[in-house]
């Protein structure tokens, strides 16, 4: 018979060997996860990381060992279900996974790219975050297994632990520590020799491999003392501020990229003589093209603003705002409206245009311009205001001008909203309420991911079916349909009132930032002037003023309705709805179901094996009883599953020879078997009187009771012969040769 030389089989420790490399890829894999931390604040989601890799490591094992086909699809699918099982079970079918499984994934996955894009390293470990890492990971870690089948798989499995291992530091801007480098270096070197010494090779070369090894890192840990540090490169993080308010920028295009910016700056500082904080007004938009709102040109027809338009009996109190702008470069000035008189401090050339009563230079810029403003506070009833009755004039026709086309559900649901309301106050209110009432949601992010970003007719639209938007989306909507009702409508950009600090000369201090930016509603009544009303849910005020009291017995104060209670600031709306308190709640609820997931998993990777080999064997054992071949297959079979070497050329005979010299055998059931199966299939298929049954059993109990104890578990949970029969494999004869045990 043929045989082959030894030193051409893989070596017996070929498969220890491949258990050593995913171990220490899977050391590595979470020492960087540990890294992790600078992006996700929280420990659950590091729990659930590591329980849904440990799930996808171990079922790449299984299928590795059962020496399966298609891992890496089949390990995906299992850990795709997996996740449906701890993040959206409400949607299973029992524990199998629906069309509304997908979408409620898809969903999660959208709500953390929008806590991604908006928020801050390190962000809270919501749930739509914790699914996205504990997914990556995962893949991850089918990827490394993919990598090992290859030849050349260290220099591979090293860039892929050099991109895990960046990731964290290119988000966060943070540099990682350096025993994390150091940790994951080494584990990659030992790999590295794992996969490239040669079988019986001499251990002389150790030293210097070692030496050169530490030489490499000592360089590596070096480098970074005197070379830059890491900052943040991705798409939302480390860069500059785009210009909002500057000449012949539209503040309405720019407004939501500033938002959306996770770095917060302080814009500016101030302190005033009211009771109130302060909108600060930077910018005008009256132009209203149906595509987007244009900064407001002062022309002949303009209306002068300010204290000349409001009528007599009007309640006005007068005070004065000082503004420290601090990192703000704008050619326009922030500033409380309307402003009265002289402006003091300022450096540059700064004046008043007539139409919004807006401060701006052709010349200079805000940077470092500490300055004071004297404003009114326009205080009417809502009595008074209910009596006003606005004439249309040429100075107001253009802040009624809508485009000729618009779609039909923003004229319809402003008729409906203002209904029951017979003025224009209580349009105004009406309209400001409705986007109040918790119906809307405040996102900053959602008008993106539903393409539906912007100001334009079509955009308004959308965004009264989807209600989430942020300010832009909130004020134009309110601006187009209070025109869209005979109601003179504009939009003022700038900032929100921002948020109290210390006391100055007596004054609370102000802090505006970057997450203050602001866009509301500027209504027109005739003598009293325009009136800001701020249509966006969770920002800023709503307006309203004050009612008349009626006198009746035993009557109680009112309680100050929802609509008019102070809101929180934009600060504090950051995560979206992806991130409300709801889901910080759930933050601590993964870890546990992670956990019973992973333990059915397992139980369920681990049994199924078992089940099919068993099932199968019952099979044959039943048709056993009228003819030898499938029992003669079986031994096959469990011969393999105890890795006993074998061959498909190997006749009878021949795979009795090896199986006899296994230690223990029971020979005899061996050989009446053989006697069996040979009169089969060398006489003319005659079935010999009785069945083989009983021999078979004795066999393959003998054959594993000689076997070690690794083999025989290995024969239980990982059959081979499940995924085919053993390949041709040319080995020594059996005769007179020993077989390796």
């Amino acid at each position: 018979m043929l045989r082959a030389d030894p030193s051409t089989r893989p070596p017996s420790g070929s498969a220890r060997q491949t258990w050593f490399d995913h171990g220490v890829i899977a050391l590595a894999l979470v020492l960087l996860l540990s890294g992790f931390g600078t992006i996700v604040a929280g420990r659950d989601w590091w729990v659930t990381t590591i329980l849904v890799s440990l799930m996808t490591g171990l079922t790449c094992a299984v299928l590795r060992g059962l020496g399966a086909r298609f891992v890496a699809p089949v390990a995906i699918v299992v850990e795709l279900v997996a996740i449906a099982w701890i993040f959206v079970p409400e949607t299973l079918l029992a524990v199998v996974p629906t069309p509304q499984t997908v979408t409620a994934l898809a969903d999660l996955v959208a709500a953390a790219q929008e806590i991604i894009v908006e928020e801050q390293a390190p962000v809270g470990a919501a749930r739509p975050i914790v699914l996205v890492v504990a997914a990556s990971f995962g893949l991850i870690v089918v990827v490394a297994d993919v990598m090992l089948q290859r030849r050349r798989a260290a220099p591979l499995i090293g860039a892929l632990l050099l991109a895990v291992f960046a990731t964290p530091a290119l988000i966060a801007g943070e540099t990682p520590p350096v025993w994390l480098f150091l940790s994951v270096a080494a584990l990659w070197l030992v790999l590295l020799r794992s996969r490239t010494t040669t079988v019986g090779a001499s251990r002389r070369g150790a030293g210097p491999a070692l030496a050169l090894g530490a030489g490499a890192l000592a360089a590596a840990v070096a480098f970074p003392v005197v070379a830059p540090d890491v900052s943040a490169v991705a798409a939302s993080w480390g860069k500059p501020p785009a210009t909002v308010f500057g000449r012949g920028i539209n503040p309405m295009l720019e407004l939501g990229q500033n938002l959306r910016r996770n770095s917060t700056t302080t814009a500016l500082t101030y302190r005033t003589s009211f009771d109130e904080a302060q909108y600060l007004k930077v910018a005008t938009l009256r132009d209203f093209t149906g595509r987007t709102w244009r900064p407001t040109e002062t022309v002949r027809n303009d209306l002068f603003e300010g204290e000349m338009l409001i009528k007599d009996g009007i309640e006005v109190d007068e005070g004065t705002t000082t503004i420290n702008i601090d990192n703000l470069r704008s050619s326009f000035l922030p500033v409380p409206y309307p402003a009265t008189g002289t402006v003091t401090g300022l450096d540059g050339a700064f004046s008043f245009r007539r139409a919004g009563m807006t401060l701006s230079s052709r010349s200079d810029d805000s940077r470092g311009e500490t300055y004071t403003v004297p404003s009114l506070d326009v205080k009417p009833t809502a009595e008074q205001m209910r009596d006003i009755r606005t004439r249309i004039g040429p100075a107001l026709e253009s802040y009624l001008e809508l485009p000729e086309r618009m779609p039909a559900i923003i004229e319809r649901t402003a008729r409906e909203v203002t209904a029951d309301a017979d003025n224009d106050y209580d349009r105004a209110l009406a309209l400001q309420n409705f986007f109040r009432n918790g119906d809307f949601r405040y996102s900053e992010t959602a008008p993106v991911a539903g393409d539906y970003d912007g100001n334009g007719v079509d955009v308004i639209a959308e965004f009264l079916q989807e209600k989430a938007g942020y300010c832009v989306h909130f004020s134009s909507a309110m601006a187009v349909m209070a025109r869209s009702v005979g109601i003179p409508a504009r939009i003022a950009v700038g900032y929100a009132p921002g948020s109290a600090g210390a006391l100055e000369d007596g004054e609370t201090v102000y802090t505006n930032t970057s997450d203050d930016l602001h866009a509301w509603t500027e209504i027109y009544f005739q003598g009293v002037g325009w009136v800001r009303f701020d249509p966006t849910t969770s920002i800023g005020d709503a307006t309203a003023f004050v009612e008349p009291v009626v006198d009746t017995p035993d009557a109680e104060t009112p309680d100050t309705p929802e609509s008019q209670a102070p809101a929180p600031q934009q600060g504090a709306d950051r995560l979206d709805d992806a991130a409300t308190p709801q889901a910080q709640a759930d933050e601590t609820s993964t870890a546990p179901r992670s956990a019973i997931v992973t333990l059915a998993a397992l139980a369920v990777v681990g049994a199924v094996p078992w089940a099919l080999r068993s099932l199968r064997r019952r099979w044959r054992l039943a048709r056993g009883r009228a003819d030898v071949e499938p029992l003669w297959r079986e031994l096959e079979d469990v011969a393999r599953d105890l890795r006993i070497p074998a061959s498909a050329a190997d006749t009878p005979r021949g795979f009795a020879g090896r199986l006899a010299q296994q230690p223990g055998v029971d020979q005899a059931s061996l050989d009446a078997l053989l006697r069996r199966v040979e009169q089969v299939r060398f006489s003319r298929g005659e079935q010999p009187d009785g069945d083989g049954v009983g021999d078979l059993v004795a066999v393959t109990s003998s054959l594993r009771a000689g076997a070690s104890g690794r083999r025989r578990l290995l024969a239980t949970f990982l059959p081979q012969s499940l995924t085919g029969r053993t390949p041709v494999r040319l080995l020594p004869d059996p005769v007179g040769t020993s077989s390796p045990a």
